[in-house]
């Protein structure tokens, strides 16, 4: 019949749901994360899918599944090397498990791409195939997701576009992921909560951006998110950045600065002076819709 179930699996919650080949949704449901923290995950997400499918008859109607994870992903989409925030699935091949279980064709990518991929076709941003496009999330932590002439870059191993884990000279400190200085410890949604919790204690996060922005704590922070964002854009010359996730949409993130700020950093005269960004609008549904999308993609080069 045509159908993708498209997985958003992130450490709070995970959603499902049914995705057409015109990118149409339906049956989306949201659970719980927590069954994704332990041993026995895959057993659990297995069983969740039969579940769902059950209860919207689904049973040879599904041509594949795909599963966003907030995670390094193998090259051929199935392995799961590294999620600290979902123990439950650290280096487990996860593709090849769900394939096993349910006797369906299974995806597993990086929920940055999957989320890149909806803004692509929601947006028409490569109508031709022929764009660069990279998309930059400021949530939790830093996504970051690279596309090129019609595909996402996955590098030797699969795990390209993690901007997040590139190295700022003179921090020292270590980042979860074991290295030293990562740019996701300054450039991240809990770095900003750390930042809260120093300066503005009396402050609700959500409100830090319009009671401080102009304070130097939060100025430098915007600037420290220019440097990893300048140096994938003169890097890479793209047509379209795109810019979202939960800290970028929060009221009066000083967007306006941040831009400035990267376009000071990024080569002149090009490709600074003709930077065109795009600034999402994303639901609950996004990275459902958009795992469903690429996966049919995907099915269509295989």
């Amino acid at each position: 019949m045509g159908l993708v179930i498209g997985i958003d699996i992130g450490g709070t919650n995970f959603r499902l749901g049914c995705v057409a080949k015109d990118g149409v949704l339906s049956h989306f449901e949201k659970k719980s994360s927590a069954s994704m923290l332990k041993e026995g995950a895959v057993e659990i997400l297995c069983r969740e899918i039969r579940d769902y499918m059950e209860r919207y008859s689904l049973a040879g109607k599904v041509d594949a599944i795909s599963v966003g994870v907030p995670s390094a992903v193998s090259k051929d989409k199935s392995f799961v090397y590294s999620t600290p925030n979902l123990k439950g699935l650290e280096n487990v091949d996860l593709g090849h498990l769900l394939e096993k279980g349910l006797g369906i064709r299974v995806f597993v990518d990086r929920d940055v791409n999957y989320l890149l991929c909806h803004d692509i076709k929601k947006y028409n941003l490569d109508p031709e195939g022929d764009k660069t496009i990279l998309g930059m999330y400021l949530g939790t932590g830093f996504g970051n997701a690279i596309y090129v002439n019609g595909r996402f870059h996955a590098g030797k191993n699969g795990v390209s576009g993690e901007l997040g884990h590139v190295p700022f000279f003179h921090l020292k400190e270590i980042c979860p992921c074991g290295n030293e200085g990562c740019a996701e410890l300054r450039c991240s949604g809990a770095h900003l909560q750390r930042i809260r919790n120093q300066y503005y204690p009396e402050t609700e996060i959500g409100d830090i951006f319009t009671k401080h922005g102009n304070e130097p704590a939060i100025r430098e922070y915007v600037e420290y998110l220019a440097y990893p964002i300048s140096t994938e854009v003169t890097i890479l010359d793209p047509d379209y950045v795109v810019m979202g996730g939960g800290v970028m949409i929060m009221k009066d993130f000083p967007m306006d600065n941040l831009i400035r700020q990267v376009k000071k950093r990024t080569r002149h005269p090009y490709p600074s002076e003709n930077l065109e960004f795009i600034f999402p609008e994303h639901t609950q549904t996004s990275g459902v819709a958009g795992g469903g999308l690429a996966a049919f993609d995907a099915m269509k080069i295989q």
